[in-house]
């Protein structure tokens, strides 16, 4: 039996290219004015979604994307395909191997980072009414959700940032990378604890508790193990007669599917699998950066942008913006990833300006705090206000991180002119 008809066919590739087009303009627009192209490809959904064309023509707005279960299914699974490919291509930053050489002070930033802002999240948002729970929340599992929400930090943009700013190469980038790539590990490790705690329910106390150990156990491996067996399958793939870098690019991309899917048949959902399969590539020593890179602009070129877009066709911003929940949720997210970063700098016997760089430099939430949205409301444990509250904290955090870090870098006497200058003394 056939599932798919001509028209479905017809249709799904008319959506795809109607949304790719958009998010993928208005990306590039919005990275030619410095602010990250996810504000751009939000922005095409939100203008081809209910929110404008909607409004405008829904008749048409809704002949384009209609209610038709199978043409949702296969614009869904694209855009899960998105969040898949993104949380590989964000692993690609974090080297925890060097993070962990890094010293005393790159662990508590990252650890402290992630700590501090759950820390006061919690009982703020345990006071939040039921009416922005989702269905299948409850009072433990709707705070702590969204708490852990808060905690994560978004180590693409950072990285773009410092690059953008001329700091890249500096002691203080470089000590910022190695916190954020130790925030990211432990942060997505919370997070799918939390995940597999509220969605098993049914799972008693030593269920869980294996459960836990099997997720750190695969986690431990894939970082000291995954990467020199990926770092070995690298060269013995470029050593062949195969096309490259193509070879070497399906070989990242399937060791992300096999990750994913193992952490998924462990009860633990596959984004994990995914984001442990970039950080093997991002530590492996025999993956270039051409090779990252080159896998990177392709997922970011066609699946990322797709997932950003499907996300504004699928809610209602206006009905779904409050002001209270977004400006609560935005200042928690962001003064508590800083004062998390900048307690951890200080801890780690870093200068006064130092520590306020460091918290800057955590503030962004982008990319991951909407990952985070996305499940916590497809698994019905946030409402509707909550995950706009979420996406906006993420774009506002990303908008104005460059120029907060790239003011503060001023005042410490670090930036592009000043590297530069010590590069040409250099014989």
């Amino acid at each position: 039996m056939h599932y798919l008809s001509e028209s479905h066919i017809l249709l799904f590739i008319i959506q795809i290219l109607v949304l790719l087009g958009f998010a993928r303009t208005l990306g590039v627009l919005c990275e030619s004015v410095k602010i990250p192209a996810l504000a751009g490809e939000i922005l095409a959904g939100v203008l081809l979604g209910p929110t404008l064309f909607g409004r405008i023509s829904p008749d048409l707005q809704h002949m384009l994307f209609p209610d038709d279960e199978t043409q949702s299914i296969m614009l869904e699974t694209v855009s899960w395909l998105g969040v898949f490919f993104l949380l590989l291509a964000s692993g690609f930053h974090v080297n925890v191997g060097h993070a962990l050489r890094s010293g005393r002070a790159s662990i508590l930033i990252g650890i402290v980072g992630v700590l501090f802002p759950i820390a006061i999240g919690y009982p703020i948002f345990s006071t939040f009414d039921s009416e922005y729970w989702g269905a299948s929340a409850t009072a433990l599992s709707f705070p702590l959700f969204v708490s852990v929400a808060c905690s994560i930090t978004a180590i693409s943009v950072v990285a773009r940032a410092l690059g953008d700013l001329g700091i890249s190469k500096t002691p203080q980038a470089s000590l910022a990378l190695s916190a954020c790539a130790i925030n990211d590990v432990f942060g997505w490790l919370l997070f799918t604890l939390v995940m597999s705690l509220v969605t098993a329910q049914t799972l008693g106390f030593v269920e869980i508790g294996g459960k836990a150990l099997l997720v750190i156990g695969f986690i431990v491996f894939s970082i000291v193990v995954g990467s020199k067996v990926l770092s070995f399958a690298i060269k013995r793939v470029e050593a062949t007669s195969l096309p490259q870098p193509a070879a070497a690019q399906t070989l990242i991309v399937s060791v992300g599917l096999l990750c994913g899917a193992i952490t998924q048949w462990m009860g633990i959902h596959a984004i994990l699998g995914f984001f442990l399969a970039g950080t093997m590539a991002g530590s492996a020593k025999s993956v270039s950066d051409d090779l990252r890179n080159s896998v990177s602009d392709t997922l970011h070129a066609i699946f990322v942008p797709l997932f950003f877009a499907t996300l504004g066709i699928k809610i209602d911003f206006l009905v779904g913006m409050e002001l209270w929940p977004t400006v609560i949720f935005c200042l928690v997210a962001i003064l508590g990833k800083f004062g998390g970063a900048w307690l951890g700098a200080k801890m780690g016997k870093q200068s006064p300006q130092a520590s306020v760089l460091m918290g800057l430099i955590f503030t962004p939430g982008g990319a991951m705090e909407i990952v985070v949205a996305t499940l916590a409301i497809e698994l019905e444990l946030i409402g509707q206000a909550i995950f706009v509250a979420i996406v906006f904290s993420a774009l506002l955090s990303s908008i104005i991180a460059g120029p907060l870090i790239g003011i503060q870098a001023r005042r410490m006497g670090i930036g592009r002119d000043k590297e530069e200058t010590v590069l040409k003394k250099i014989p």
